[in-house]
């Protein structure tokens, strides 16, 4: 960018010599006016006097300018990022994971995960925020580093996680569930007194096969409820809405 600036400095001030040359030979060739050799070199000097500072005043504000847009750019990229990614966790927010699950639910079935922390109001009040917070990116990180290949995940909010995954049954991906479960639960997050937390997750299953992805995030939920009254640290998966619906074809059948 600088050298690109120096040559149209020079460029410039070239120009701005020739025209002023330019102009005294035409003016040389008016009747009565004759052109001394000193006044053409004056012209040059005064030109160059002249062009050069200004040339060099306009390559440090065109300098200037393109800084400025580069700042700019880089602020857009960093506004953008803050409006699609959680600032703690590093994953998506709940509104881009909402918005993605639905593309994607649009073009083929699989099952919704909500997850919750166990106790992490429990956890901030005896540990402070700032080990709730260590928690959470400690958890989100599990996450990540357990998702295949076209899986989602995001928080949606406070402790929750939602999880969007391909699997090709039930038992699959209850499975995937209950191997991010147990992973959450060998974590030791260190608190800011030298001691551990160590977290757990419950979770709750959804197919969303024949389902809208709020009736899909109601099913979750409910399953989520249950693994909270049935102890916590647990997974839980929802009925399959297709066998319901197959199983009430099957028994009006036989009545």
């Amino acid at each position: 960018m600088k050298s690109q600036g120096l040559r149209s400095v020079a460029a410039g001030t070239g120009l701005s010599v020739a025209a002023t040359l330019l102009l005294l030979q035409l003016a040389a060739f008016l009747p009565g006016f004759a052109m001394p050799v000193q006044l053409l070199v004056l012209g040059v000097v005064v030109a160059l006097a002249v062009s050069a500072p200004v040339c060099i005043v306009l390559m440090r504000q065109q300098l200037r300018i393109a800084a400025l847009h580069g700042e700019l750019a880089q602020a857009f990229k960093r506004l953008e990022r803050t409006s699609r990614v959680d600032g703690m966790t590093g994953l998506i927010n709940r509104d881009v994971f909402i918005e993605m699950t639905r593309d994607v639910m649009a073009d083929r079935d699989g099952w919704l995960i909500v997850a919750d922390v166990d106790h992490f109001k429990q956890i901030n009040d005896d540990f402070g925020h700032g080990v709730g917070d260590r928690v959470l990116v400690a958890i989100g990180n599990t996450i990540q580093h357990n998702l295949r290949a076209g899986d989602l995940c995001g928080r949606l909010g406070g402790e929750e996680f939602g999880l969007f995954l391909h699997a090709r049954s039930s038992r699959e991906a209850h499975a995937a569930a209950e191997r991010l479960r147990r992973a959450v639960e060998q974590l030791a997050v260190s608190t800011f007194a030298g001691g551990e937390v160590a977290p757990t997750l419950s979770l709750g299953v959804a197919a969303t096969r024949g389902l809208s992805l709020p009736e899909a995030m109601r099913r979750a939920d409910e399953a989520l409820y249950d693994a909270k009254r049935q102890g916590r640290n647990r997974t839980v998966s929802a009925a399959d809405p297709a066998a319901d619906n197959h199983l009430r074809l099957v028994t009006s059948g036989k009545a």
